[in-house]
């Protein structure tokens, strides 16, 4: 392990006061009344498991927000080494199980792990209810953050379907993970070989496989 015990013990300490229960209308709405960037963001839940780790490890002046920044890749943290925060959820919209979690550029990561001798994740797994078949939350959120982004409006022009929206999310776990050189070169990579909308590759990020991974700890939320 590279980071210290104590800062494993903050963590523990500010994480285990989370909140567990999340409601998609409610986190926008809260966004709207702040004048929140994460407003127009579709996939929020990630984005409020990072907005509540910041609150919460911020006290506790063992972190730097935002991390080290490696060409266009911005780790979410610094703390001993660098972190990112992502969320995840358990099941698709079909019930099928998942257990790999996109993760930090491949080489970002890589010059990380050169740079501090790791690098660290803090994965909060869950469950979420899924948009129904209208998807009236859809429909409800675009409307609030004032119509479609440039990014739906060119998905809608190659007539490429949009995900099923999340509604509601139970956190159930926090996996505190570190990435060293031997565990990142097991690791699969995601998104390589893939295009943005304009047609400029994708870089390569970690594709974080939950059946290889032994996280320092997991904090686990009774509901």
């Amino acid at each position: 392990m590279i980071i210290s015990q104590r800062l494993l013990n903050e963590v523990r300490k500010a994480l285990l006061e989370i909140p567990t229960k999340w409601d998609g209308h409610k986190v926008y709405l809260d966004w709207q009344n702040a004048s929140s960037s994460y407003l127009r963001q579709t996939e929020w839940i990630g984005f409020r498991f990072q907005e509540l780790c910041e609150q919460l490890l911020r006290p506790t002046q063992m972190f730097q927000f935002p991390g080290p920044k490696y060409k266009f890749a911005n780790f979410d943290a610094l703390a001993e080494i660098p972190w990112d925060f992502k969320a995840h959820i358990r099941q698709n919209p079909r019930g099928q199980e998942t257990r790999k979690v996109p993760g930090t550029d491949k080489w970002a990561t890589n010059q990380a792990i050169n740079n501090y001798g790791a690098s660290g994740f803090l994965l909060g797994v869950g469950t979420a209810v899924f948009n129904d078949a209208v998807r009236s939350f859809q429909l409800w959120h675009d409307k609030l953050k004032g119509g479609l982004s440039k990014y739906e409006k060119e998905r809608l022009s190659r007539g490429a379907p949009s995900r099923l929206r999340k509604t509601k999310f139970i956190l159930e776990e926090i996996w505190i993970i570190e990435i060293d050189e031997k565990l990142v070169m097991k690791m699969p990579s995601f998104q390589e070989g893939f295009r943005n909308a304009d047609g400029s590759p994708r870089k390569a990020k970690v594709m974080l496989d939950l059946n290889m991974i032994v996280p320092l700890e997991k904090l686990v939320f009774i509901h």
